[in-house]
């Protein structure tokens, strides 16, 4: 399913809709971002898994502007967005792969980043075997970064979370639009617990840190010592 099948939007809308579904997102995306200059080399190679449009690539590419960004998407339509958005960089463009980036072939490199894509891993066990990859690809000293929704354990917890969400998307849609989006995306994403997440990270070889918490969404740093 395409990025707009998903979202039910016009991709053309993406870059404006986003915000109006995502609380703190420009934050967010700040977040994440910011940790690519923890890493510690002239040419730091980074992965963006989803680069989406590539608003979280152009930031990484700000704070560590002699990266080598290598973006995958699954949605060919919204890479054709992202290149436009990043083939105005002075230096070498980044590398966009059309593909799944739990089956494509990985670059070594030294950090990994991604924003409100890794909740299309619907099995905690596959999430885990990828979660490890992703520190094997990673050089030591390497940095993972993920923005994402991260709900509560205890159920009346994640409905507060919900309702702090449906708050905000009801500053832009009427109830039932808000209910409708819910539902549709319900088919399509999985969050697990912010502690499930951590310990997965933890397991797969991660130094982890909780970065950033605007509940329900949060950044998670995992690090590789």
């Amino acid at each position: 399913m395409s990025v707009a099948q998903h979202l039910h939007i016009k991709l053309s809308e993406y870059d404006q809709r986003i915000r109006t579904f995502i609380p703190n997102y420009e934050e967010m995306l700040d977040e994440v971002a910011a940790t690519v200059a923890l890493i510690e080399k002239p040419q730091p190679a980074i992965i963006d898994f989803g680069v989406g449009t590539g608003a979280l690539a152009a930031r990484c590419l700000r704070m560590a502007p002699t990266a080598r960004l290598t973006g995958v998407d699954s949605d060919p339509d919204i890479l054709a967005l992202a290149r436009r958005r990043l083939s105005k960089r002075r230096l070498a463009p980044p590398a966009l792969i059309h593909g799944n980036f739990l089956e494509t072939a990985l670059p070594r490199c030294d950090a990994i980043v991604a924003t409100l894509a890794l909740h299309h891993i619907h099995d905690a066990r596959l999430k885990q075997n990828f979660y490890t990859k992703c520190f094997a690809t990673l050089h030591r000293g390497g940095i993972f970064a993920n923005g994402d929704c991260f709900m509560a354990e205890n159920p009346k917890l994640s409905q507060r979370y919900m309702k702090i969400w449906e708050k905000h998307l009801r500053q832009f849609y009427k109830a039932r639009e808000a209910k409708n989006f819910f539902a549709a995306w319900a088919g399509e994403d999985t969050y697990f617990p912010l502690r499930q997440e951590i310990a997965m990270l933890t397991t797969a070889g991660f130094e982890v840190e909780v970065v950033w918490r605007r509940a329900p969404f949060a950044v998670l740093v995992g690090r590789k010592l």
